[in-house]
């Protein structure tokens, strides 16, 4: 007999005697344990299974559930932040309870508390009078699915400066008595927004309004809807003697000669006028009068110079609204821009010397619109070099045809008006 086949045999053996054991042993528990408590055990067993297991259920949801929360407080603490960190605010308005729950960059942005209990009077009572009405009025969103942006003012809590905040508004079409929305200050966007305004309008030598700007001081003053008692002018100022100054000492004394030159042309105006730069050695002086100058420089002029003080002459009111009283002005002002352009400039070592053209054209005795007035006021500038340069003229139309010098010829009077007043 071989080794696998003994080995075999006493597996066998064994097995059977293991099993000759076992039914051994369920003879003995058998008589000595009753049939009902064999089962009141098992089930016993059952139910101890049962509740085990309904406890783990049980922990696992609360671990789910802990787990959901926890990423939930995470994933707000991370808007929270980002919403900051964008500088937006986050806010909810309860109108029927009248409470507002805000997030933390709010309570910043008004000077409040973080986690103070707020009111719809303690938001309004911090905005600048009149906003007071808009923000009431977002109530009839309430219950609505519609999206209202508005703007409103505020006085910064710590340096007292105005500031202007968007408010994006959303009702909710399922809930009449909740609004949501966001706010952000954009007192920052809006400030570039003017200096980039300010800066299309300036010219970048002098500082002065540019052609721009005049296009514009001028569609106001003509899209005024009472025409009828209107008076003002256009005064078309050219350098004498620049060229040769540009040409014999160089761009950067031609520069600085335009450059004071501006400053002193400001000086001999009023508030209420302003003189404009086209460009190289040509200048444009508007001369309104009374209390329509007032008018149109709210309309036209008030964003060009807000950094600047204006220490100019202030406007005497009433004058009378003529083209006589008007004329007289124009002819005051000319006479001091003359005696100012014609004083010496000095540059280190350098003194130059240069004087002025002027031309006046007034409206409405001289023409009934912003192109044509401004072709007339450039007209008379020639007319007055003609005469013999550093003095004004008025328009004459008797000597239009030959008041242009020969080395100007190449672009009319008329083509240059296009040019500036067909700017928007």
């Amino acid at each position: 007999m071989t080794l696998l086949e003994l080995n075999l045999k006493s597996f066998i053996d064994e097995v059977g005697s293991l099993a000759d054991l076992t039914d051994s042993w369920l003879a003995v528990f058998s008589l000595h344990i009753s049939f009902p408590f064999f089962w009141l055990v098992l089930a016993a067993l059952v139910l101890v299974s049962l509740m085990l297991s309904v406890i783990s259920l049980v922990w696992k949801q609360r671990y789910r559930r802990s787990r959901v929360h926890r990423e939930l407080a995470r994933a707000n603490q991370r808007m929270s932040l980002a919403t900051s960190v964008a500088g937006i605010g986050v806010w909810e308005w309860d109108v029927g309870n009248d409470t507002l729950q805000w997030s933390p960059y709010l309570y910043d942005l008004y000077g409040i508390r973080v986690g103070s209990r707020l009111s719809l009077k303690d938001w309004i009572l911090r905005l600048k009078e009149g906003d007071d009405e808009k923000v009431l009025r977002l109530k009839q969103l309430a219950g609505k699915s519609k999206q209202q942006t508005l703007l409103i003012d505020m006085i910064d809590p710590i340096d007292g400066q105005p500031r202007v905040l968007e408010l994006v508004v959303q009702g909710l079409i399922n809930d009449a008595s909740r609004l949501i929305g966001t706010q952000r200050d954009i007192s920052d966007v809006i400030e570039r927004q003017r200096k980039m305004e300010q800066a299309a309008l300036q010219d970048k030598l002098t500082g002065l309004p540019n052609t721009r700007a005049l296009n514009r001081v001028l569609k106001a003053a003509f899209s005024a809807p009472d025409m009828s008692n209107k008076v003002f002018g256009l005064m078309f100022i050219d350098l004498d003697g620049f060229k040769q100054v540009n040409d014999t000492l160089g761009h950067d004394v031609g520069d600085a000669l335009l450059l004071h030159a501006s400053k002193r042309m400001r000086g001999c105006l009023r508030v209420e006028d302003e003189v404009f730069r086209l460009g190289g050695d040509e200048f444009v002086v508007w001369v309104p009068l009374g209390e329509y100058a007032v008018k149109i420089n709210k309309i036209s002029k008030d964003k060009i110079f807000d950094d600047e003080p204006d220490r100019r002459e202030p406007l005497i009111l009433p004058w009378g609204d003529n083209d006589e009283e008007l004329t007289y002005r124009m002819e005051a002002i000319a006479e001091k821009l003359l005696h100012t352009l014609t004083e010496p400039f000095n540059f280190g070592e350098n003194q130059c010397r240069v004087s002025a053209s002027i031309g006046i054209a007034r409206y409405p005795f001289h023409a009934k619109d912003a192109q044509t007035l401004l072709k007339l006021a450039d007209t008379a500038m020639y007319q007055a070099k003609r005469r013999g340069k550093r003095q004004f003229a008025h328009y004459d139309p008797e000597l239009e045809e030959s008041s242009q010098p020969a080395e100007k010829q190449d672009v009319s009077a008329e083509q240059r008006a296009i040019r500036t007043v067909g700017l928007d």
